[in-house]
């Protein structure tokens, strides 16, 4: 099976300011989806640990683990589990 994490962002939430969002829900997909963590997403950011964020991707701050064992979608050196 392959899991991807994809996350759902009330846009309506969005400060204007700083393009921060209010909490979202990440979750991976699975059949169903599986909740793994609620954060904040950063819409200006460019880069994540030292890495370029590509153009469908944005900054996550995760606030509140839900799954300390799920995998983060885009993986590093230091860096591979929500928790």
């Amino acid at each position: 099976m392959t899991r991807q994490l994809r996350s759902c962002v009330d846009s309506s939430a969005t400060d204007p300011d700083t393009g921060d969002s209010d909490k979202f829900k990440l979750y991976i997909e699975e059949n169903p989806p599986r909740l793994v963590a609620l954060g904040r997403v950063y819409e200006g950011s460019t880069v994540v640990h030292n890495i370029l964020l590509l153009h469908d991707q944005v900054k996550v701050g995760v606030e509140e683990v839900k799954d300390a064992d799920a995998p983060i979608h885009v993986p590093t050196d230091k860096v591979i589990l929500v928790g």
